[in-house]
């Protein structure tokens, strides 16, 4: 296993501010510079967004409908601890979602491999209340709260 220094350690954390910062912005462009080419994101639940990630054009989608949702003011979060170890790379999320029913308050822990070139080679998210989140997405869909932010194609699998 590769040992790494303070500054690929402080290197990797600029990366995963940077992934933050452009999520909340919805900056596309600079998100796609930030996958590694064979990049694959494992997104949990089971609702219309879950599932794995594979291609670039796929998960830039993904970000670009998850960004709509920030945009429509209905998340709002904050990074609260950025680890480093040897492989990953993980950041620690306070959020809060306004619903039309109530403010739901989470926190997730997302796990990141990066490339040599610090691009995000492989992310996993793991929701703390991942019911909550299924519960989200499934009522936003039903109930028209978010419209047509998370819609998907007919046939899809996710």
């Amino acid at each position: 296993m590769t040992q790494h220094t303070e500054e690929s350690r402080a290197a990797r954390t600029a990366v995963i501010r940077k992934y933050w910062d452009v999520l909340m912005s919805g900056d596309m462009a600079t998100f796609r510079s930030l996958l590694a080419p064979d990049a694959v994101i494992h997104y949990p639940g089971q609702n219309h967004m879950s599932g794995d990630y594979t291609t670039t054009d796929e998960i830039v989608e993904l970000y670009r409908r998850l960004t709509e949702f920030v945009q429509q003011g209905t998340f709002e979060g904050e990074v609260l601890d950025i680890t480093t170890g040897d492989v990953y790379t993980s950041v620690v999320i306070r959020y809060d979602i306004t619903t039309p029913l109530r403010v739901l308050h989470g926190r997730a822990i997302g796990l990141f491999i990066l490339d040599d070139d610090l691009r995000i080679q492989e992310y996993w998210l793991h929701e703390w209340n991942q019911n909550m989140i299924n519960w989200v997405f499934r009522s936003s869909r039903w109930l028209g709260w978010i419209p047509r932010v998370f819609s998907r194609k007919k046939g899809s699998r996710r």
